[in-house]
């Protein structure tokens, strides 16, 4: 279970609804049977944005949330939409207010359990978050959060009224091990992505069985270039711990990480879901912690 008040959930992990699993082209049914699967797996925190897929994340998770019986954690984000010629930012109090009121309906929730500014630059972060204020005064928001890297996390550290920061961290990507520290003795709440690095160190990574596949290596080879040499150099230290798979082991390493309250991951193949429910729920050997922290990997400090 989180340490953090914020996150009262059964299991540090949480499961996204983003990437293909929220794709138009991906399939309703199988979307909904993964967010199914999580939650029945003992998920209770989920996360979005109200721009993936031109709203589509946020009505799949709303579809199947409505059926659950148990309380759950939905986070989602605010501050970019996508035009013709690529992403926006926009942090105006119009534009926010309609996000969260738009999220409010695709979700079907009365109060939005927490929302994050995506990126924000320091204008953006500090209209942002009066704006987040406000809505928070208003019941339509309980938690305001930054979802972001490298200065923007210190930035959002260093503010007031941030109550979760959301970043980057992987065995791939450590470099925001200092801020979710200085988060962490500030009272912040601390959200890793990314926790099994895109399943870099996967020896079949390059594999393509279906358009998911597609769509992860296209990402890979645009976001995670200098990752991927470095993946290799970790797959075989991954792979070397009897009982646990390189994944199980990659989402080990992120929670011992004491400043981290949930790791958030994602996936369109129930079988690795399930194994990171797994790992999420079990205590790693000493041996194989001591492994991964010797291992010297970071990557070049980039934005969430």
């Amino acid at each position: 279970m989180s340490s953090c008040d914020i996150f009262s959930v059964p299991l540090r992990l949480g499961f996204g609804c983003s990437g293909a699993l929220a794709s138009k082209w991906f399939s309703p049914r199988r979307a909904a049977r993964l967010l199914q699967n999580a939650y029945d797996g003992g998920v209770r925190c989920f996360d979005t944005a109200s721009f993936y897929s031109g709203g589509e994340a946020e009505r799949r998770l709303g579809a199947v949330a409505a059926n659950w019986r148990d309380p759950v954690f939905i986070s989602t984000k605010t501050g970019t939409r996508y035009t013709a010629s690529g992403a926006v930012k926009d942090f105006s109090p119009a534009a926010i207010r309609r996000d969260v009121e738009t999220s409010l309906v695709r979700l079907g929730r009365d109060t939005l359990d927490l929302v994050y500014l995506h990126g924000p630059s320091p204008e953006g972060q500090r209209s942002g978050l009066e704006t987040l204020a406000a809505l928070k005064d208003e019941g339509k928001v309980r938690l305001a959060g930054i979802c972001g890297g490298g200065r923007g996390l210190d930035r959002a550290v260093a503010a007031e009224g941030v109550d979760v920061i959301m970043g980057v961290y992987n065995i791939l990507r450590r470099e925001h091990a200092e801020v979710f520290k200085a988060a962490k003795a500030k009272g912040v709440g601390v959200v890793a992505i990314a926790p099994l690095a895109q399943g870099l160190f996967r020896k079949n990574f390059f594999e393509v069985r279906g358009p998911a596949d597609v769509w992860r290596i296209a990402r890979a080879l645009i976001n995670n270039r200098p990752e991927l040499s470095q993946a290799r150099a970790a797959r075989d230290v991954l792979a070397s711990f009897p009982g646990w798979t390189p994944a199980q082991a990659a989402l080990a390493f992120v929670h011992a990480n004491p400043a981290i309250d949930v790791a958030v991951t994602t996936s369109t193949n129930i079988g690795r879901l399930s194994e990171s429910i797994d790992a999420a729920g079990r205590t790693p050997p000493a041996s194989l912690l001591r492994a991964l922290e010797a291992l010297s990997l970071d990557a070049p400090e980039g934005a969430a």
